[in-house]
């Protein structure tokens, strides 16, 4: 039997947004659907980017600095235009460009070397720039255990 690849576990049906999605719709998916991560398309179909819950987090991050500096001294009173910036934020303002991605034809053993060093849970599959399939980490265990 031959090994398994990227072929094999990848899901096929991906959920994917476009530059110009709300964050706050890209949210609402990756709660619904428990997923860590979704691929940005643009209206060609290539992929341009993807947008995860830690680029989500960012947002946060920000909004939270800016309360925390509030605190120290309150005659700040910005953290409000950023509870304002995270209602108008686009995907195209967080997504992470530079994406690794993965073909059909890998291993098992490299999708776990390439997710592991580079600290990353979801990994688009591509064939000529066009999305065919998506791998996280949930199907990399499902696969090998």
């Amino acid at each position: 039997m031959a090994a398994m690849t990227v072929k094999d576990i990848m899901t096929r049906n991906v959920i994917t947004v476009g530059p110009d999605t709300s964050l706050m719709d890209v949210s609402k998916l990756l709660l619904e659907k428990r997923i860590s991560g979704i691929p940005v398309v643009n209206p060609d179909g290539k992929l341009v980017g993807i947008i995860t819950l830690s680029d989500m987090l960012k947002v946060l991050d920000r909004i939270y600095k800016w309360k925390e500096l509030e605190k120290q001294d309150s005659d700040l009173k910005v953290s409000g235009k950023f509870e304002q910036e995270k209602e108008k934020a686009r995907v195209k303002d967080f997504m992470t460009t530079e994406i690794l991605t993965l073909k059909e034809e890998d291993t098992l053993d490299h999708v776990r070397k390439k997710m592991f060093v580079n600290k990353v849970h979801t990994l688009p599959v591509v064939n000529n720039d066009r999305i065919v399939g998506i791998v996280g980490k949930r199907d990399l265990v499902k696969a090998c255990f």
